[in-house]
């Protein structure tokens, strides 16, 4: 029998020899980055980055700057790969090139790429909208009817109106007074009965009260559900401004607007990250089946989705087609709206409906398919 003090005394003997081996290798890594700090440093970035990207540990603000940056990252880092290699550093360069390849596992969070590998044509399924609605327009139609029509519809900066709200038989809201005449929040419609309900708004001493969240347990069917619409933290960035300040040669313009848009994501990345963990408080650990969805002001590059992506698997990811950009204004290439669900759902369709242009994001619908529900008779998850 191995004694205590034999076990010491292994360990005693082997401790010398990895702490020996481990300074050299620090010694060696130290010689090498003088000689090529540039090319080192891309690669150390870009693994921050792509770390970061998949385990969001920190929640500080420069945190979301680096996410952000991971389209710069890649490449400079791919050319700090061949760099390495043309000096004949191959060892490093490749370990670089691995990394490179496993950052580009990342792309699925931008890109859609569904193949429908499970058929769930004959399944129940629940239809849910998300939009930032901004304001409705004038006038009734049945084409409107029909575009904003779903099982359960989640709306943020939503204005009071009875076309849309005929249409739902419960409903959760939280409106402020953002001028004299007009309330604008948060509101869920749904066609199934809400048994229980929570909402937040979140204070904003220097703007209108308009981000928070609200969360519904719904009676669908046999089962409880739980939605909770989002809206995460609003930036009022307007890269458009930049653009006309250069467009028209105004360089202090330009770099004050470039400032003001530093500022702005730099508040919004430290607000965000404490609303999102706190919105997780609500629906981690649920014994009920998940799904939020709404506006959350940051890329899939964020602090927010990589979080959620943790526990909750994106619609847009494993169902969605192509690019699916939200925002109807500049920058415009960018996908803010999402919709994230728990493990218990098939995730049966999400898309973009950009031909609703009326407000400055475009509307999210998906379709889910409660798993259990598969070996459960349709019409009992039918009834209301």
């Amino acid at each position: 029998m191995i004694t205590f003090r034999k076990i010491t005394d292994i360990l005693a003997s082997f401790l010398p020899f990895f702490w020996g081996t481990l300074t050299d290798a620090v010694r060696l890594f130290f010689t090498r980055y003088r000689q090529f700090p540039v090319a080192y440093t891309a690669l150390i970035y870009l693994f921050l980055t792509v770390a970061l990207c998949y385990y969001p540990m920190v929640g500080h603000w420069l945190t979301g700057f680096v996410m952000m940056s991971l389209p710069l990252a890649i490449p400079s880092g791919i050319v700090a790969c061949g760099y390495l290699l043309y000096k004949q550093q191959h060892a490093i360069a490749m370990a670089g090139l691995v990394w490179v390849l496993f950052s580009f596992l990342l792309i699925k969070r931008v890109v859609g790429t569904s193949t429908g590998a499970m058929d769930l044509s004959q399944a129940q399924a629940l239809k849910v909208l998300s939009f930032n609605s901004e304001t409705f327009p004038t006038g009734t139609t049945t084409e409107f009817d029909a575009l904003l029509k779903a099982d359960i519809a989640c709306f943020q900066e939503y204005s009071p109106n009875t076309q849309i709200e005929h249409q739902y038989s419960a409903k959760v809201q939280k409106l402020t007074c953002f001028d004299t005449d007009r309330q604008v929040g948060l509101a869920l419609f749904s066609r199934y009965p809400v048994v229980q309900q929570y909402g937040r708004i979140w204070d904003r001493t220097k703007g209108p009260d308009i981000n928070g969240f609200l969360c519904a347990d719904i009676a669908y069917g046999a089962d409880t559900i739980r939605v909770v619409n989002v809206h995460l933290w609003s930036m009022g960035v307007r890269t458009s401004k930049i653009v006309t300040a250069l467009k028209a040669g105004d360089a202090g313009r330009f770099f004050a607007e470039i400032g003001d848009t530093f500022r702005r994501l730099k508040e919004g990345f430290e607000n965000r990250n404490a609303q999102v963990q706190e919105v997780e408080s609500y629906v981690a650990g649920s014994r009920y089946p998940v799904i939020i969805c709404g506006d959350f002001n940051e890329t899939p590059m964020g602090y927010s989705y990589g979080k959620l992506s943790r526990n909750f698997r994106n619609a847009f990811e494993e169902a969605g087609q192509g690019l699916g950009f939200t925002l109807n204004r500049h920058p415009y290439c960018v996908r803010i709206d999402q919709q994230f669900v728990s493990s218990d759902w098939h995730i049966k369709t999400c898309q973009t409906l950009s031909g609703v242009s009326f407000s400055d994001h475009f509307p999210v619908v998906a379709q889910y398919v409660l798993k259990k529900s598969i070996s459960t008779h349709a019409p009992v998850l039918a009834q209301h």
